[in-house]
This record gives C-alpha cells, structure tokens and sequence, in this order.
C-alpha cells in the first residue's frame, strides 16, 4: 500500500510531463526542483500552486516557495507572447490562466482570440 502511494503522484507527474509543450521541454537548466517545477506550470498555462499543493505534487520535499515564484515567473515571460498566445489560439486551446495577472494580459488575451478565431475560419 505505501509503494502504491508513492508511485501514484510520479506516475500522474510523468504523465502531465507528456503533454506534448515544446516550451516545457525547453525549461532552463536552472539545478533547483522548485525553479524547474514553476517554470514548467507556467508554461503549461496552469495558476500558482499553493504549498500544500506542491508538497502533495512532490512529496516530502520542503518547498522553496521563493525558487518556485521565480520559475514560474521565468515561465511566464516565455508563454505570455502575442506570438505564443495567438498560436495557442489557432490550436483551440484555452487562454492559458498564468497569463491571467500580468501587465499586459488584456492585449494578450487579444492575440490569443485573433488566434482562436482564424482558427474557427
């Protein structure tokens, strides 16, 4: 029973980790698990994990709360482009909720639909 508690969160991991995004392929090669972790849900479109979240997501390991911010934040000034944001459009994907806060999300939000609606022509 305790091995199958340990398995399930890696292999649910392993499984979010073949989505298919080029950008969570190319995540920095920044060492820290924590950096990788916010890089790669930005990129992924996902909102800011909380720590229980993470702990649940990573285990055991004590959560650098400060590291992960700064992937994520890494991650979004790689995803929230007018040019990503209209392709992820014209693929019908949904707006991606990492791009949600950010200065500029409204004019974001507009490439995206540009995208969205070539795509439905």
């Amino acid at each position: 029973m305790m091995i199958k508690l340990f398995l399930i969160p890696w292999a649910l991991l392993l499984l979010a980790g073949c989505s298919g995004d080029d950008l969570a392929a190319s995540a920095p090669s920044r060492d820290s698990t924590w950096h990788q972790a916010g890089y790669r849900d930005a990129v992924a479109g996902k909102a800011v994990r909380d720590n229980d979240t993470l702990t649940e997501w990573y285990g055991t390991l004590q959560v650098d709360r400060e590291d992960y911010l700064s992937g994520y934040s890494a991650g979004q000034a790689e995803l929230c482009r007018s040019a990503t944001l209209r392709a992820w459009g014209e693929k019908g994907r949904n707006f991606p909720t990492s791009c949600d806060g950010i200065a500029n999300a409204e004019l974001l939000r507009q490439q995206w639909q540009t995208g969205m609606d070539r795509a439905s022509h």
